[in-house]
């Protein structure tokens, strides 16, 4: 398998990127000093709450953002609002009350005996919690670790890893309840089910894949799951996380009609119809 290999110079894109952060970090630095909670394009950065009891905040532990991780997600909200689609998609989740961006250590989830046990493996989630009232997008330590990869086939400077996992996220807050991927319409588009033996491969790449985040190796786990998509899939689908079911696929699909300039030409054009209308609120 090809690895990822970070480039020896910096495209145009990367550069120009670079300023941006170097602005928005010293924002950031400003707003943390301040008194007021930091934010940025309608959301508030907070460290993580304990609603959900003490286990779980135990098992999850909050933290404090940094200026530096605030400058990080706001360029990505930036990115994503620079296409008209990207706009509406952050629109909608900040319409369906996610106007909150959490920090944990961890993510953590409700085992069988009610307790909670910890998901080390969790990049982000959204979370709504109708008894509190609360609807939140929770990033986690191991988002950050990824803050400096790149995907290799969205152009040549390629979209930041931490860019598509927020967009991915935002889409699941404008998909709350799978309003939209738990259509009939959706599925019979994107079409999940596959023969046995392309289903045996795809078994083989997510067991490779999962013993590459187990050593750490993030960027070499994207182009795994990239390039089996792209070769294997045809493109039809963005990433192998894609066919984690429908509501993956949803996700997985906005995102990159907002930050891959080739998914146009690859996902079938009723999908991105699909999306579009969905996300305009005329579907």
């Amino acid at each position: 398998m090809a690895r990822f290999v970070p480039r020896a110079t910096a495209p145009r894109g990367v550069v120009n990127t670079i300023a941006a952060v170097v602005g928005l970090v010293a924002l950031a630095a400003a707003q943390v000093a301040s008194q007021d909670p930091p934010s940025h394009r309608g959301f508030t950065f907070s460290a993580g709450t304990c609603e959900l009891g003490p286990q779980f905040c135990a098992s999850a532990t909050q933290k404090d953002w940094t200026a530096a991780e605030i400058a990080l997600v706001s360029g990505a909200l930036d990115e994503i609002a620079g296409t008209n689609l990207g706009r509406r998609i952050i629109d909608g989740a900040l319409s369906n009350g996610f106007r909150t961006i959490r920090r944990f250590a961890r993510a953590a989830r409700l085992d069988g005996g009610g307790g909670y046990q910890a998901e080390a493996a969790t990049v982000a989630t959204t979370h709504h919690d109708e008894a509190s009232g609360i609807r939140t997008i929770d990033l986690t330590d191991r988002f950050f670790e990824r803050q400096s990869l790149r995907d290799q086939f969205s152009g040549p400077a390629g979209y930041l890893l931490t860019t598509e996992v927020l967009a991915h996220e935002l889409v699941h807050a404008v998909d709350m309840d799978q309003r939209y991927s738990g259509t009939e319409l959706f599925r019979r588009g994107v079409r999940l089910g596959m023969p046995a033996t392309l289903q045996a491969d795809v078994d083989a790449a997510n067991a490779e894949r999962r013993a590459l985040v187990a050593a750490g190796r993030h960027g070499d786990d994207w182009y795994a799951s990239r390039s089996f998509a792209i070769v294997r899939l045809r493109g039809r689908l963005p990433s192998l996380h894609a066919l984690e079911g429908y509501r993956e696929a949803f996700a997985e699909i906005g995102a990159h009609l907002v930050l891959d300039a080739n998914a146009r030409a690859q996902f079938e054009p009723r999908v991105i119809q699909y999306f579009t209308q969905s996300v305009s609120g005329t579907q």
